[in-house]
């Protein structure tokens, strides 16, 4: 029995391999376009854009690793009923459900892997991509604008571009909030970015543009100032690290409970905090409800179901993280507690599963 279970568990290690890798080099491809962008046309190190996107992996698997699982139990099974193995194994007096538990006990030790990879990786990937992102704005401040979005990363301006070719920033506004009068405005034709004697910073150089400058002696009133160049200070190394702080997908677990119990002292609603607690709780152990919904899947179809299969794991994977979006948003208008909104669709799906497995092994 103990070389059946090892030979089941090995049927499914390939196809799961496969599936993962699949899935995730798919999901990674959305970003190589942006992160080539980076290299080609803003002139970002190549190191520093691969370590963006080894940062992505972790929280990618969440995703992956679940629907990998998935697709791995149908395949195996589906091989297995196609060369008619599991009616020799039937014949030879061995109950379905005797391969099943192994499984079932896998799926749970990948969700194990998961909730430490949601309380401790995804979290510290996150940081470190924003330090990393923030980092490569100090070097090449070109690659973290977007023409036609106002830039607030360089406090205390505002900052908005029209259009950005490679290093050049064309048609340039910048706005600097006065705490005793109007707003101070900065517009440009052109303008680019020059790292500073020290390289602990950036100053930006613009051309060919006027500056509406508050007349403390008119209240009220405003004069404008033309220039041909125009140079500024932007930012620094040391002030970038002061501005990064832990957003709620950058807490552990534990950390997320210290502030929801913060926020609850200072009576702030905390439901953000409760609800991102209980999503990566929830995703953790979708990973088990995915493998035993595999199971029931792929003992009953048959190979040559293809079309059936496809239907099956688009659909249940759609189902779910479509049902997980459509209950947060329930639960961030009040209507239902968070932790409800996050766990129904995995114990929705867990009965589902638990109930057609129940029924595929009885007949």
């Amino acid at each position: 029995m103990k070389i059946l279970r090892a030979y089941v568990l090995k049927e499914h290690a390939a196809p799961l391999a496969v599936a993962v890798s699949g899935l995730t080099v798919v999901a990674l491809v959305g970003n190589l376009v942006k992160l080539a962008e980076l290299v080609i046309a803003k002139g970002v190190s190549l190191f520093d854009v691969l370590r963006l996107l080894i940062y992505s992996v972790p929280y990618l698997l969440t995703f992956t690793l679940p629907i990998a699982c998935l697709i791995a139990m149908v395949m195996a099974f589906g091989r297995l009923s196609s060369d008619y193995e599991l009616i020799a194994i039937r014949a030879s007096g061995v109950a379905p459900a005797r391969l099943v538990w192994p499984i079932l006990t896998v799926g749970l030790v990948m969700s194990g892997m998961m909730l430490a990879l949601n309380d401790r990786v995804i979290p510290a990937t996150h940081l470190a991509s924003r330090r990393q992102l923030k980092a490569i704005g100090i070097k090449h401040p070109t690659a973290y604008i977007e023409a036609g979005a106002f830039i607030k990363e360089f406090e205390p301006y505002v900052l908005f571009v029209y259009h950005v070719d490679r290093q050049i920033l064309h048609n340039v506004r910048i706005y600097e909030p006065q705490p005793n009068g109007p707003t101070r405005t900065i517009l440009a034709s052109r303008g680019e970015f020059e790292p500073l004697p020290d390289k602990r910073g950036v100053r930006l150089k613009l051309y060919e543009g006027t500056v509406d400058e508050w007349n403390p002696e008119h209240p009220g009133s405003l004069y404008k100032v033309s220039f041909g160049t125009y140079t500024m200070n932007m930012i620094s190394d040391a002030e970038a690290g002061k501005r990064i702080g832990k957003k709620l997908k950058e807490m552990s677990f534990k950390e997320l409970g210290i502030e929801r119990q913060r926020l609850q002292a200072e009576g702030i609603d905390a439901l953000p905090v409760s609800l991102e607690l209980h999503r990566k709780l929830a995703f953790s152990f979708a990973t088990l409800m995915f493998v035993a919904f595999g199971l029931s899947l792929g003992l009953s179809l048959h190979h040559h179901e293809r079309l059936v299969i496809f239907v099956w794991v688009l659909g249940w994977s759609m189902a779910y993280y479509l049902a997980t979006i459509g209950l947060n948003a329930i639960a961030l208008k009040g209507w239902a507690p968070p932790w409800l909104a996050m766990w129904t669709p995995n114990f929705a799906g867990g009965a589902f599963a638990g109930l057609r497995l129940w029924h595929t092994l009885r007949r």
